[in-house]
């Protein structure tokens, strides 16, 4: 697919082509701001942190704030082919966290109870109740176990891929193969930012480039 010419200015620019700065995009376009680029310096999309992760999805975090994110966080993806047209192959299997100290007991009965208060039904298992689920493990030095059957996995990539497409369907261009290569400033605001394809002009800059951010 051949891509659009780098325009010369742009009212947000987002630089790194993941899962954070694909969504990033899509909802700012979604939420009326359309003249966004989006920058990757990848042959393609995702390449980077989101090509490299498992998928996993959870509600069991330790903040409330994790917390209320995960639970947005997943009705969005169950209703991601919905919205986006992309399938994302998401299986809410359960996550089973296994513990091998007091320590750690004490702390995710804290992370449960916490979790329990916003509505996320996450339970403390006990050693038993874990050997009578999953029979094949080796549980000589687990003292027990965190679960939730609402956690799960889904396709990285197609996450990506979606909100992409969605995000290009409501104005945002978006481009491969765009290493951000500076940023100018002027009396302390941005005022540039030039790449391997060109130079924009713009005042707003999210830096969702991953380990590349630093």
């Amino acid at each position: 697919m051949n891509q659009p010419t780098l325009p010369s200015h742009a009212e947000v620019v987002v630089i790194g082509g993941g899962v954070m700065g694909a969504s990033t995009a899509y909802h700012l376009a979604k939420r009326g701001i359309h003249d966004v680029v989006l920058l990757e310096r990848e042959e393609f999309f995702g390449q980077g942190s989101t090509g490299r992760c498992a998928g996993g999805i959870r509600h069991q975090f330790s903040t409330s704030i994790n917390i209320e994110l995960s639970i947005k966080s997943l009705a969005m993806l169950q209703n991601f082919q919905q919205e986006t047209g992309q399938t994302i192959d998401i299986k809410l299997c359960g996550y089973l966290f296994l513990l091998s100290t007091p320590a750690e007991m004490q702390q995710f009965e804290q992370n449960v109870a916490l979790q329990n208060s916003h509505g996320v039904m996450s339970e403390i298992w006990t050693t038993e109740q874990i050997a009578q689920r999953v029979p094949l493990l080796n549980l000589d030095d687990i003292i027990g176990g965190s679960y939730n059957a609402g956690d799960g996995i889904a396709d990285p990539s197609g996450v990506v891929n979606g909100y992409i497409a969605a995000a290009r369907e409501l104005g945002v261009k978006a481009f491969n193969g765009a290493t951000v290569t500076g940023i100018d400033t002027q009396a302390g605001a941005i005022s540039t930012v030039h790449t391997t394809l060109g130079s924009i002009e713009t005042k707003t800059v999210v830096n969702a480039a991953g380990p590349w951010s630093a």
